[in-house]
């Protein structure tokens, strides 16, 4: 499932592709279909992220709500591009660029200035990738959850908005912490710690389209020819392969129905969980 960065990517890609201008639209869904006649000749004002949900604001004050759960995907091309062989949902095209939403099952049509009642909007907390939200912002809001374990309320989007699978495995090692931990168990410098690598690390993946190493490693990786997904992450889908920092082999479990991964050795991962007893 796309995570918050890839989100926050895909609304900046679709708001410069045809924000702004007018727009024909298809609308491809049962659950949209009943509002193209409402926004014929509306162009789209903007497309934001929250979490892993994308809001497209059009000029009736008409905002469409969308979730791409685990399969659904924005597509931003020329209209003059072949269409993928998906399941259409949507399609928003100028007379220079097309955005096709493709797959996604999840919608709502809100009004602009009252997104905030949706149900699952009105649940996040605190935007991670959002400007104003610090460091030390997180630190406070993760005090908040101390019975949490922090692989758990790394993936809660009420404790922070925007996390996913793949952030928290590298989140936590950064930070060098057990993820097995509760977050009432960290000292203030732990907690800290953890909440400088949330921000950095979610940061950094959506500065660059979902690299966390450092640049530096990421490019000397791929000149030794590693591929993209073997060279971005520091812990993640690295199973049975030497951690980066200290050479010991990266464990994989799973947690709550999803993959985690660590290094034992970095994380003080002992005594070992009943999820890495092999």
């Amino acid at each position: 499932m796309p995570e918050g960065p890839e989100i926050r990517r895909a609304a900046q890609a679709v708001h410069r592709g045809i924000a702004g201008q007018p727009v024909r639209m298809t609308l491809a869904h049962p659950a949209l279909a009943p509002m193209e006649r409402a926004l014929r000749g509306a162009s789209v004002e903007s497309v934001s992220a929250r979490s892993k949900a994308m809001l497209t604001r059009f000029s009736t004050g008409d905002v469409l709500y969308s979730h791409n759960q685990l399969y659904g995907e924005w597509v931003v091309d020329r209209p003059d591009e072949p269409l993928r062989t998906r399941a259409i949902r949507l399609v928003l095209e100028t007379s220079a660029q097309r955005a096709v939403l493709y797959s996604a099952t999840d919608f709502a049509w809100l009004r602009h200035g009252k997104e905030a009642v949706h149900p699952y909007i009105a649940k996040l907390g605190p935007e991670v990738l959002d400007d104003a939200t610090t460091a030390r912002d997180i630190a406070v809001r993760l005090a908040q959850f101390p019975r949490r374990r922090i692989a758990d309320a790394l993936l809660d989007q009420q404790v922070l908005a925007g996390l996913g699978n793949y952030l928290r495995s590298e989140i936590a090692f950064v930070a060098k912490l057990n993820p097995w931990r509760r977050l009432g168990e960290l000292g203030d410098a732990e907690r800290h710690r953890l909440a400088k690598a949330v921000h950095d690390i979610t940061h950094r993946s959506f500065r660059t389209d979902g690299v966390c190493v450092p640049m530096a490693l990421y490019r000397a990786q791929r000149q030794q020819g590693a591929s993209f997904e073997a060279a971005r992450f520091f812990v993640f889908d690295r199973a049975q392969l030497p951690c980066r920092d200290c050479g010991a082999i990266i464990e994989r479990a799973t947690l709550g129905g999803r993959k985690l991964f660590v290094c034992i050795a970095c994380q003080g991962v002992f005594p070992l969980p009943d999820e890495l007893r092999h």
